[in-house]
């Protein structure tokens, strides 16, 4: 609204310059930026902000770079409690850091929304290799700190959902492979963080995911409470998804989580150094993270085609294809009723311009 009664109060000669346009928006968002300080200041406590964006050398960040600063800062402040000021500044939005999109496939740039911090822990900072200043600060910074704006790269343009350039230029294309694919969620994830119970909780996930995902072709446990794994043994998968729900289940608090299992194509990504590849998108991501919102916590559900999914076509030998079809079944699957007197659910994303995606989906049974 501020930046739209600045533009609107232009004369009209200067709606056609580019650099008055620019001005003018630059000159509002800095106003925005000073309001926005003065509210969420109780929130900030005694950090010393004006003091910490003083020494803020560039709008983007590495990890080292967050750590070295932090360490600085809490060194001259004093006193007996370590305050994490990047984390402050996470909470209120104003940093951001690089977040892999596993429906895009893309590393993006991801702030906090308003108010979506009051569910972040204090004192945590999500890991990344860079993080990134709201531009929004850049004049507030730039007044007190003016060699900050001379740092600023053109070619980096910072915002909430932008691409972020590849963490290394020798990252391969990706591949694209059929997979059984798991989709796990935690159910009521931020009532536990109100309750600062999450810690336990997350470090429970995370550590069931090396447990159990062994052999899989790329697991990966995102934002504390999500889980996503894709391997080529349907076997396996299913396995892993009823071990991940009990020892998540046996946290503080009896967590639960919620899974879907899908079968379809995925891109998959290996980059140099990294000893497992890792998961870029496709199809099957997209919609077992469709299906998974559905699922009753607690429970795996899966598609028809994961529940068809022939997982003797996966191996070479016509021995072992006889061998795996005398084995007794693993589980058995109910179909799950869907809304009204339907036997489909419809998956696509609210709110969208998706089409509808329709779906039979399958509870599996141990």
């Amino acid at each position: 609204m501020t930046v739209g009664e600045r533009l609107s109060a232009l004369r009209p000669e200067e709606r056609g310059q580019e650099h008055r346009l620019k001005e003018v928006v630059n000159q509002a968002a800095a106003e925005i930026a000073y309001e926005y300080l003065a509210e969420i200041a109780p929130y900030l406590g005694d950090l010393d902000l004006e003091r910490f964006l003083r020494r803020l050398p560039a709008h983007v960040l590495a990890r080292d770079d967050v750590e070295a600063l932090f360490h600085e800062h809490n060194g001259e402040s004093g006193g007996f409690e370590e305050r994490h000021v990047f984390c402050a500044l996470y909470r209120v939005g104003l940093l951001g850091y690089v977040h892999h999109d596993w429906v895009r496939g893309e590393w993006v740039q991801r702030f906090l929304r308003p108010g979506e911090g009051t569910l972040a822990p204090d004192g945590v900072l999500p890991r990344a290799t860079d993080y990134f200043v709201h531009p929004a600060l850049s004049d507030v910074i730039g007044r007190i700190n003016p060699p900050y704006l001379d740092r600023i790269e053109r070619v980096t343009i910072v915002g909430y959902g932008r691409p972020w350039r590849e963490v290394s230029n020798a990252a391969s294309v990706p591949t694209v492979r059929t997979l059984c694919v798991l989709k796990g969620d935690i159910h009521g994830f931020g009532v536990l963080m109100r309750a600062g119970t999450d810690g336990p909780v997350r470090k429970a996930l995370e550590e069931a995911v090396k447990r159990n995902a062994q052999g899989a072709v790329c697991a990966e446990a995102g934002a504390g409470d999500s889980v996503l794994i894709a391997h080529e043994d349907p076997a396996a998968l299913a396995q892993t998804a009823r071990h991940l729900i009990d020892e998540v289940y046996g946290a503080p608090g009896q967590p639960r989580l919620r899974v879907a299992l899908h079968y379809g194509q995925v891109h998959v990504r290996q980059r140099v150094g990294d000893r497992l590849p890792s998961i870029g998108g496709g199809e099957a991501i997209l919609l077992a993270t469709r299906v998974e919102p559905h699922v009753d916590p607690g429970q795996i559900w899966a598609t028809e085609e994961f529940r068809q999914h022939d997982p003797g076509q996966i191996w070479a030998t016509e021995e072992f294809r006889q061998h795996l079809f005398q084995r007794p079944s693993l589980w058995r699957t109910t179909p799950m009723p869907g809304p009204g007197d339907g036997d489909r659910f419809n998956i696509k994303k609210q709110g969208g311009i998706e089409p509808d995606l329709w779906v039979r989906l399958y509870r599996l049974e141990f």
